[in-house]
Parts: C-alpha cells; structure tokens; sequence
C-alpha cells in the first residue's frame, strides 16, 4: 500500500470515530437531563474520554490547516479545516467535560457545537467518495431523523412527565411513539396533551412536523430515484428513440437494432457522454482524465509496447472513440486512408477486396491501417464488424504531431510498420 493510501484511510477512518463519539454524546445528553446519568461513574469516564478526543482532534485538525495552508495547490480548494474562525470556536465550546465539571445538566448543550463537524465530515465524505454519495446521504438522513426524534421524545417526557406503573424504557418507547405519529400526521388521540405547556408544544410539532417530513420524504425521493448518468441517458435515448417511431414509419428491423445499440453502450460503454465533462476541465486535468481513460487500451497495442508514458499520455488525448453494430463496414477497400484504428473490444473480420476471402480476424489489442501514417495510400482490403465492437481512431495528422515530439519513437513506429506491410504483401 502507498503511504498516501495508508494516510487516507487514517484520516477516514478517524472522522468516523469523531462522528461516532458526537452521536453518542448527542444520544445521551437528553438522557441525561431526564436520569441524572451524569451521578454515574460510567457516564463521566465517558465524558472524560470524548473530551480527550476532541482535544486530539482539535490538535489534528490545527495541524492539518496548517500544513494545507502552506500547501500551494490544496490551500485554494481543502475546505474542511479551520479557513474560518467559527468553526475553530466551535470545536473549543465542544471540548470541556461539562458532565464531570458542572453539576447543571444545561451547559453540556455546549457539546452541540460538535456537530458542526458531523455535518462538515458529511459534506467531505460525499465530496470526496462520490460513487458512494447516495449511500452517506441516505445514513446520515437517517441518523438526523433518529436524533431529531430522540430529542424531541425526551422534551415531551420532561414537560408531560412519567407516567405512572411504567418503566423507564415504557415511557421512552411511549414518548418516541408519540411524537413520530404527532410528526407524521396529527395523532390518533390516544396520547393527549394537557395544559397549555403541552399543547402548545403538540401544536408545535404538528406545524414542525409538516416540514421536517416533507424534506423527509424528498430528500429519501431524491435519494433513491436519481439514476446514475449512464442509466439516466439510456432512458433519455430510449424516449427519442419513442418518439421518432411515433412520427416516422421506419422498419422495425432498424427500430430494434437502433435500441439494441443503445442497450450496448449502457451496458459496455457506461453510456455517458464525458464531452461535455472535458470540455470544462483545463488542459492539464483534461489529458490526465484522457490518459486514464485510454493508457490501458494503448498498453495493449503492440505497436506502442516499447513507448514511454509520456508519449501515451500525448497520444491518448487524440484517440477518438468510435462503436461499430453488427455487419458495419469500417471501411472498404479503395477508400482513402487517413487514419488508423485500435481495437478495444469486439471482432472484426478483415476481408479481400471482394469480400469473397476472409483474411484474418482482429480482437482487442489489434490495430489496422497503421500504413495510411506514414505513406498517402489508399485501404488494401475491407473491414467488416462481427458483432459489436468498440475501436479507437487516430487520424493522421495528429499522430504526425506527437511524432515532431518523439523522432526516435517514430523511426521505430515506421520500421514495426514497414515489416508489418512487407508481412502481409
């Protein structure tokens, strides 16, 4: 494992543990005004031991805002860290043992400072985790949902009271049942408030409760219905490819392999269209996304075995890419040839110029029309798709402006070539 590896898993996973011990303070706190949980030796070595981390991580995160600020490339864009002063005071509100120090269960409520950095820790996880931003969002939904109820339980317990030949876990439970169906709806009566304290808090929760299960409800909608792009512009296809039917005869023969093109480029091709993504990138983060993109389909070329990253990673941003369907012609033979292909995935078969004679079969990691860089020619023989197959296209006169950079590569490219042509003559 790189350090850098080792570094971020570190540093997730000590968030994690914050986050951890802010829910169980957070958990506990109003417990603690209705049971007196703070007389209990393990409820003070508890709070001992979360002071003790949020001092670490005071220490930690100083550290961390220091070195990021006198980083040139992080400090402009690293927002987790003490850039703003509210959030260093924040963090020192949190750190005192109140539960030990003050016998008042209320200044413990300076604990709920913290949670700032719950809500932080979030945004960074799905910033910086964005397959799994969906997942963060739905847990802590959740998590927020769950405390939110919690709290709002222990409130109706203090100011309505214990009822009478219950436990203490009875009235939670009764208290928790509450205030969900009070949220959710407006009651059923079984549970009434009395006096004016009382309904007017009921009267509260019923008005909260309007907007905390509307966001509620769109943010799970939102969660759950947003489709990952390459679903998403499959579907899009799918209802242009609908309404073209609907106002146009065209054969169902071409209808079906039409939508079974689409179905291929979700299903092998992801189906998401990353122009618009790279035209916004500079050109710098735009050859690097090319060359991750395309350096494993070109390190499986046997033409640039012996090339360097560098000259794949200038090559690669010039590769077009380009999806053949069932019985497509590359080209035929006698077309003008300005190009060469690279094949990364699919068969194709390489045909005499009749088509009565089969030549040889192309799979991944074959190229073909190599000769077209290097002499003005025209295609020898005719290339016909099996299947489905996806290829890359270099046109001449981009390859000729990577090759200015690298001579002593375009020699060898010209002699692999002229033995590959005095191969096949």
């Amino acid at each position: 494992m790189s350090e850098k590896y080792l570094k971020s898993i570190y540093d997730s996973g000590w968030r994690i543990l914050i986050i951890v011990a802010v829910l169980l303070q957070v958990s506990l706190m109003p417990l603690d005004f209705l049971f007196n949980l703070r007389s209990l030796n393990w409820y003070k070595t508890l709070d001992l031991s979360i002071s003790v981390l949020f001092f670490l991580d005071l220490i930690i995160n100083i550290l961390r805002y220091r070195g990021i600020k006198s980083h040139a490339l992080l400090k402009d864009v690293y927002w987790d860290t003490y850039s703003s002063g509210k959030f260093f005071i924040a963090d020192i509100l949190a750190i005192l043992p109140y539960a030990v120090m003050f016998a008042n269960p209320w200044f413990q409520l300076f604990r709920l400072f913290k949670w700032v950095r719950v809500i932080r820790t979030a945004r960074f996880f799905q910033i910086r985790n964005l397959r799994f931003a969906s997942r963060i969002s739905f847990w802590f939904l959740i998590l927020g949902f769950f405390l939110f109820t919690h709290w709002l339980s222990c409130i109706w317990i203090w100011i309505h009271g214990f009822e009478a030949g219950l436990s203490n876990t009875d009235n939670y439970v009764q208290a928790l049942y509450w205030v969900v169906t009070t949220l959710t709806s407006v009651g059923y009566g079984d549970i009434v408030p009395h006096g004016n304290v009382e309904m007017l808090f009921t009267s509260l929760l019923e008005i909260l409760g309007v907007g905390v299960l509307a966001v509620f409800v769109a943010s799970l909608v939102g969660i759950f219905t947003k489709k990952d792009p390459a679903e998403q512009r499959f579907m899009e296809n799918l209802d242009k490819l609908r309404a073209l039917i609907h106002y146009h005869r065209i054969p169902k023969d071409l209808e079906e392999r039409i939508s079974d093109y689409f179905t291929y480029e979700w299903k092998q091709k992801l189906g998401y269209d990353e122009t618009e993504l790279m035209e916004s990138l500079p050109f710098g983060l735009r050859n690097e996304l090319q060359f991750e993109f395309k350096k494993s389909a070109i390190q499986d070329i046997s033409l640039f075995e012996f090339v360097d990253d560098h000259f794949v990673r200038d090559i690669a941003q010039y590769l077009s890419p380009m999806i053949l369907t069932p019985g497509d012609y590359l080209f035929r033979a006698g077309d003008a040839a300005n190009s060469m292909f690279f094949v990364q995935r699919g068969r194709l078969k390489v045909l005499s110029a009749d088509e009565s004679k089969q030549l040889t079969l192309l799979k991944k990691g074959d190229f073909m029309g190599e000769i077209a860089l290097f002499k003005q020619t025209t295609r020898t023989a005719t290339v016909k798709s099996v299947g489905y197959s996806d290829l890359y296209e270099l046109q001449k006169k981009e390859f000729n402006k990577v090759l200015k950079k690298y001579p002593e590569i375009a020699e060898k490219l010209r002699i692999k070539s002229q033995s590959r042509e005095e191969r096949y003559m």
